[in-house]
């Protein structure tokens, strides 16, 4: 008999439950489910006005530097997908029009960058402040600089990242220690 029961402190047997029901109430969710989806899946980049206004910010720091010719922004992120959907649609046309590289830091997967070589995380921060963590030093005979860094809370603490003067947070982390840690960045 114990095989017809489920449940924790609850038992259940399964005789007493309806499965016709059960089944139609379960299509009824996936179909409400794939409308969701469906409307989902029609919005585009272009339709996101908090990543236009981003876009927007990123440019107009690029054209008018806060101080002079120093490009340098970091975006902070509380999630990784956040940084992974920022990297897709800043890093190429930043790339092309502007010919600057970027670069994303989050706590999952290896670091990326538009750069023609791999780095790791250290690397990447180096690049993105030369000055401040002596590229010349570590790293004597690399050319290459990222002007744009998006980064989760990974790199809010203990990174020297003087060199950028211009710090986003695309959102704002539930712990206030969090925001004063990645203003210290900078």
């Amino acid at each position: 008999e114990s095989d017809n029961l489920i449940g924790g402190k609850v038992k259940i047997s399964l005789a007493d439950m309806d499965l016709p029901s059960w089944e139609h109430e379960l299509k009824l969710d996936l179909d409400v489910i794939e409308t969701l989806l469906a409307s989902m899946n029609k919005i585009t980049p272009d339709d996101d006005a908090k990543l236009q206004h981003l876009k927007a910010l990123v440019l107009e720091k690029i054209a008018h530097p806060i101080n002079p010719g120093n490009k340098k922004i970091l975006i902070f992120t509380a999630f990784a997908d956040t940084a992974d959907y920022l990297y897709a649609n800043l890093a190429p046309e930043l790339l092309t029009s502007q010919h600057l590289h970027t670069a994303k830091v989050t706590g999952k997967g290896t670091p990326k960058s538009t750069l023609a070589k791999g780095y790791d995380f250290q690397e990447l921060l180096t690049l993105f402040s030369p000055r401040a963590k002596e590229k010349a030093v570590v790293m004597p005979n690399e050319p290459a600089e990222v002007d744009l860094l998006i980064g989760t809370d990974c790199i809010s603490e203990g990174q020297n990242l003087q060199d950028c003067d211009y710090v986003i947070n695309y959102d704002i982390h539930w712990n206030p220690v969090r925001i004063i840690q990645r203003f210290g960045r900078v």
